[in-house]
């Protein structure tokens, strides 16, 4: 897999048009469409460490393909990659979003608890 190959990952896993990568990275839409077709050009540290912050990619994966492909959140390296794109996303919220966040945690941990069915009392 080419550096090209990895920015397309990044742009489908994350549902993004090239324009809103662009944006959001700071540099054109041709910029974008030209990395994507020509594999020799080399994006620069400063843009993959830019990815890294804003997408969780690991910078080294962006660039040269060096697992792991995901920045490393946690300290429990045996989180799936789908945990460890949770934790990044949360690294990046406000104080407000993770509480949003956390409520709506909560709120599914009480339905699971609703949805169990109610233990038996054997003695009668």
């Amino acid at each position: 897999m080419n550096q090209c190959d990895r920015i397309r990952q990044i742009l489908k896993e994350n549902k993004l048009k090239q324009k809103e990568f662009a944006s959001v990275i700071g540099v054109t839409e041709s910029y974008i469409s030209k990395l994507l077709k020509d594999p020799d050009i080399r994006l620069s540290q400063s843009l993959a460490v830019l990815i890294e912050e804003k997408y969780g990619y690991n910078a080294e994966w962006v660039l040269n393909g060096t697992e792991p492909k995901l920045k490393q959140v946690s300290k429990d390296k045996s989180l799936s990659e789908i945990h460890q794109k949770a934790l990044a996303q949360l690294e990046k919220m406000n104080d407000e979003q993770v509480k949003a966040v956390l409520a709506f945690i909560n709120s599914l941990d009480e339905l699971e608890k609703s949805l169990q069915p109610a233990p038996h009392n054997s003695e009668k």
